[in-house]
């Protein structure tokens, strides 16, 4: 036997919203909407309307925004910070290397945060760890100079200033990518406020359209005619009605 299933989930609240108003648009006859006056007009799309429904939607497609603003910015910031990972990886190897031909005095580690007798990299596990690698080779990199004055050998492939303007990369997209998540948690907190509202009148609505047809003898019929207003049925298999496409199922997890 199917049984109802309320909306329980800012999407599925929305779905359910979007239908009763489109339902309402295709009902001219007053007497056979299913939903009241006062319903309505917390659905009505009209663009000079300020319904709740009309609120509830810009706030959700700021948030869409929001996501498609920041995506871009979050790939850049993946992509930069690995390849800041990667050559201060390889300046700590090319040190290594250095110090074992002779070229480079074993206590040059030191400059650059490490043991002396380091016989591994940094730790470069998190973003925080390369830039913080990555601010020590630059720091590093001018301390030495000025400690070996002329017998001082640069760093090379990558030298300090490679480094340093990577760095000066990194640091800027993930200035700019951490501006687009905290634009996209407060459009997030602005449409969550209004959930509790949005949840109350899905439900309400759906209560008003099952009691509208509460009188159709036929169970099949009944349960039509409430989903074209929004309402959902699930079914012993699974399948979910959508309201979206007239009372058309969906397969589980659909």
């Amino acid at each position: 036997m199917p049984y109802r299933r309320l909306p329980n989930t800012m999407s599925a609240v929305i779905r359910t919203l979007k239908a009763a108003r489109d339902q309402w648009k295709l009902t001219p006859v007053p007497a056979d909407r299913a939903i009241t006056d006062a319903h309505w007009a917390q659905l009505d799309d009209a663009p000079a309307s300020n319904s709740f429904l009309n609120r509830l939607l810009k706030e959700a497609s700021d948030v869409d925004l929001a996501l498609a603003a920041q995506a871009p910015l979050t790939t850049g910031l993946s992509q930069a910070g690995a390849r800041l990972t990667m050559f201060v990886s390889h300046f700590h190897q090319v040190l290594d290397l250095g110090i074992t031909r002779g070229t480079f005095a074993a206590g040059a580690r030191s400059y650059y945060g490490r043991d002396v007798g380091a016989d591994s990299i940094p730790d470069l596990s998190t973003q925080d760890l390369v830039a913080e690698a990555a601010e020590r080779i630059v720091t590093g990199e001018a301390a030495r100079a000025t400690a070996e004055a002329a017998a001082h050998i640069p760093m090379s492939l990558p030298s300090a200033a490679e480094v340093a303007a990577l760095r000066t990369a990194y640091l800027a997209v993930r200035g700019t990518q951490s501006q687009a998540v905290e634009k996209t948690d407060r459009e997030r907190e602005e449409l969550a406020a209004l959930y509790n509202q949005a949840y109350a009148l899905a439900v309400d609505i759906c209560e008003s359209v099952e009691f509208f047809y509460r009188k159709d003898p036929d169970p099949g019929s009944f349960r039509t005619k409430c989903q074209r207003w929004g309402v959902v049925y699930i079914y012993e298999d699974g399948t979910v009605t959508a309201p979206s496409d007239g009372g058309n199922t969906l397969p589980p997890n659909g």
